[in-house]
């Protein structure tokens, strides 16, 4: 009687064994899965970002040479007032 309890444990030990196994590897591959996810995500973040830097950086390039513009018109329209007298006069 003693031997079969024995075996019976033993088997019963070695199935629950394996179902732990089963479960863990389950677990496991669903948490490789996610971080692959965020993984490809965080690349995708990374080159929206790269993207949007460069976008700035030539908006930028803009903005300073329409100011450099304005400065430049500002300065012709002020010369011209000067020269022409009847603007003195309003």
């Amino acid at each position: 009687m003693t031997r079969r309890l024995v075996i019976t444990f033993a088997v019963v030990a070695a199935l629950l064994s394996c179902a732990g196994c089963i479960v863990t590897r389950s677990a496991y591959d669903v948490k490789v899965r996610e971080v692959e996810t965020l993984r490809d995500a965080y690349a995708s973040s990374n080159r929206e970002g790269s993207r949007l830097a460069g976008e700035v950086e030539t908006l930028s390039k803009q903005v300073a040479g329409q100011k450099a513009t304005i400065e430049g018109l500002s300065t012709r329209a002020k010369a011209c007032e000067e020269e022409d007298p009847r603007s003195a006069a309003k």
